[in-house]
């Protein structure tokens, strides 16, 4: 989805745009989104610093967790900012004072050897503080992106903001696979994860010292009241669920394919990082077999009936590939086959939810982006957190937990799908 969202954005008219109200939304959901790939991807080889006791399973359920609950936590923050944002608009850089200085905290959080299981502790109780900081300058970002932009441009603000946390993600992944693939120690590793909390901290202080030298251009900020937030909510929940639902399967497959197949083929099968980055290499290349077969198909059918077409199939395979047993001996042939599955959803999802005309919608731009943020917070947490549970309570990575995620998500994406075109699209 990244290269669509690069060429909307690229045919937006946002040069008319004030740059500094662009950079502040830029950096906010930038560093959240890379924030967030960064805990979900390699915060297990925290787990030597903060609770070496642990076993490989019960670390991994325990950043789990952690990853589980900041994500909500960034959920209460964007209702806790609406519900006082009467209070709040009068001091706008509370929020970026205070994820700066959870990050800088985090960058100077004794380890283990030093103060035990307070390390972990005070790690988790960060973490949450920062989630609801982040929250906030989520909240922030949706009603200052309502507010300040013309209609005309509001219409790419979507898009825009979306392309900036891929953007984070991207970034955070290649730098981060670029350290586990060198095989640093544990200590390099803990010191390279403390220099991005304090480039983090950096990277907020830049944004809040924009804010404080030009507060003429948050003046229109102000006029959002939490009314318009709540009426979209009571009255566009439905529409916003299913957004999400719609999306919840992409934002699984990312997690699998992407986030936890290298380190399981790292820490758990004893794979070689180069035989790891052949095989990422193959998925990536199934991927994008997988996107231009979707675009292929889409010249002759119709992308909605292609995506629920491929929600049944996905259903099927995990149906069959579960009573077969096939994780036992072909779970090389299961990654390569979800990397292909990947690729068809990061095509037709795109192409289903970006060109359809939403109707009966208060405000698109806040349905829109409040459907993504949940598909990524809450739903890709727990498809996290459950394959984790299952992993823990198993203690083997061959169980059938994926395969079982995957199959929830792919027939609540139908149902969704089925709901979402008859009462709120025009296609």
């Amino acid at each position: 989805m990244l290269s669509t969202n690069f060429l909307l954005v690229r045919s937006a008219p946002l040069n008319k745009a004030e740059k500094k109200s662009l950079f502040m939304i830029f950096s906010s959901t930038y560093l959240d989104m890379y924030d967030m790939a960064l805990f979900v991807g390699y915060s297990i080889y925290l787990s030597a610093v903060l609770l070496p006791p642990l076993k490989l399973f019960q670390a991994l359920l325990a950043f789990s967790s952690i990853l589980f609950t900041v994500q909500l936590s960034k959920i209460f923050g964007i209702i806790l900012f609406n519900h006082s944002i009467e209070k709040y608009r009068r001091n706008i850089i509370r929020a970026p004072q205070v994820i700066a200085l959870c990050y800088f905290f985090l960058a100077l959080i004794p380890n283990y050897s030093q103060i035990g299981l307070r390390s972990f502790i005070v790690f988790w109780i960060l973490r949450l503080i920062q989630g609801v900081a982040f929250g906030f300058e989520i909240g922030f970002t949706i009603n200052y992106s309502n507010m300040n932009f013309s209609q005309e441009n509001k219409r790419f603000m979507y898009y825009f903001i979306l392309f900036s946390g891929e953007m984070g993600a991207l970034v955070s992944i290649l730098f981060n696979r670029l350290l586990v693939d060198h095989g640093m120690s544990i200590q390099t590793f803990d010191l390279f994860w403390r220099i991005q909390f304090f480039i983090g901290c950096l990277f907020v202080l830049v944004n809040l010292m924009l804010r404080v030298r030009h507060r003429h251009i948050l003046n229109n900020y102000s006029k959002f009241s939490r009314r318009s937030f709540f009426y979209t909510l009571k009255r566009n929940w439905r529409y916003i669920l299913l957004r999400s639902l719609i999306v919840s399967l992409h934002v699984c497959l990312i997690v699998m394919v992407i986030f936890r197949v290298p380190f399981f083929l790292h820490l758990a099968m004893g794979f070689s990082y180069v035989r790891i980055n052949i095989i990422l290499l193959a998925v990536t290349v199934v991927g994008f077999i997988g996107a231009n077969f979707a675009r292929a198909l889409a010249l002759f059918y119709s992308p909605v009936k292609l995506m629920k077409v491929f929600y049944v199939l996905v259903i099927l395979f995990s149906l069959v590939w579960i009573v077969f047993g096939g994780n036992g001996r072909y779970y090389l042939l299961w990654i390569y086959i979800v990397g292909f599955v990947y690729g068809v959803f990061v095509r037709l999802t795109p192409m289903v939810l970006y060109r359809v005309v939403d109707f009966d919608v208060h405000n698109r731009l806040t349905g829109r982006y409040l459907g993504n943020i949940l598909a990524y917070s809450v739903f890709g947490s727990l498809a996290v957190f459950c394959l984790d549970l299952s992993h823990a309570y198993t203690h083997n990575f061959h169980d059938y937990a994926p395969e079982l995620i995957i199959m929830v998500f792919s027939t609540l994406g139908f149902i969704a799908l089925k709901i979402y075109t008859k009462h709120f699209t025009q296609i």
